[in-house]
């Protein structure tokens, strides 16, 4: 009886113990359950698969081949990040902040990021295949050689993007904003690009372009087209641009 009391009491002086040390280590708290602040920790390589991260703060964190599939991650903080090569596919993102990341070769098939803000985020070589990035933001990020397949960025906004050499097929842009997009030797056979303002834009070298759709787009006098394609000036008749534009 007295040994039983005795491993009793050496249990919970442990447990009260290593309460106390998880509440002095509010930074990196090990639970799938977590959603505070991991603000510059280093992540890298850990498994946080199925996390619920929903509105934690992880700017400037380290999650470079972080496994995070399925992660819940609704807005949370991953301003100016490292998530080179983190797998998070099929990951809830939406309405998180990655602006200033670094995705470089990141998996992100299949995640929901409607709303989600990647600014100036580097996503060269990530894979968005079948993404909902309706509405996201992702003004002057550099998606070179990005795979989008059958995404739907929707009213999202690429202003200044990068999406040179990058696949897009399937893709659908409608009522995106890609005023000095660039998307040179892009692939975009079958993607749709409805009503969309190419003002500035660099196409020049694209594939597929007489697969993809342009209804109610339009561009400017400096919008760069492959000769294949040629598109009305934006504010003027529904007749296409002149052949001027259209060879560049």
């Amino acid at each position: 009886m007295t040994r039983l009391v005795y491993a009793f009491l050496s249990a919970s002086a442990f447990c009260g113990a290593a309460m106390t040390a998880e509440a002095q280590s509010q930074p990196v708290a090990w639970s799938p359950g977590y959603a505070g602040a991991c603000g510059e920790c280093d992540l890298s390589g850990k498994n946080l698969t199925g996390w619920t991260l929903t509105g934690g703060n992880y700017a400037s964190a380290r999650l470079e081949y972080a496994f995070m599939r399925g992660v819940q991650a609704g807005n949370a903080n991953f301003e100016n990040a490292d998530a080179t090569s983190a797998d998070m596919r099929g990951a809830i993102l939406t309405s998180a902040r990655f602006s200033g990341a670094t995705m470089a070769d990141a998996r992100l098939q299949g995640v929901q990021a409607t709303g989600t803000d990647f600014r100036s985020a580097n996503v060269r070589g990530a894979n968005f295949q079948a993404a909902l990035l309706v509405g996201a933001n992702f003004a002057s990020a550099d998606l070179t050689g990005a795979r989008l397949e059958q995404a739907d960025l929707s009213g999202a906004n690429l202003t200044g993007a990068w999406l040179n050499e990058s696949v897009i097929t399937g893709a659908v842009f409608n009522g995106a904003n890609m005023t000095g997009a660039q998307l040179v030797n892009a692939d975009i056979a079958g993607a749709s690009f409805r009503d969309v303002r190419f003002i500035d834009a660099d196409l020049s070298g694209v594939a597929g372009a007489e697969a993809a759709e342009f209804s109610g787009a339009c561009v400017s006098l400096s919008t760069l087209l492959p000769e294949t394609l040629a598109l009305p000036l934006c504010g003027a008749s529904t007749s296409p641009a002149p052949a001027t534009i259209a060879s560049k």
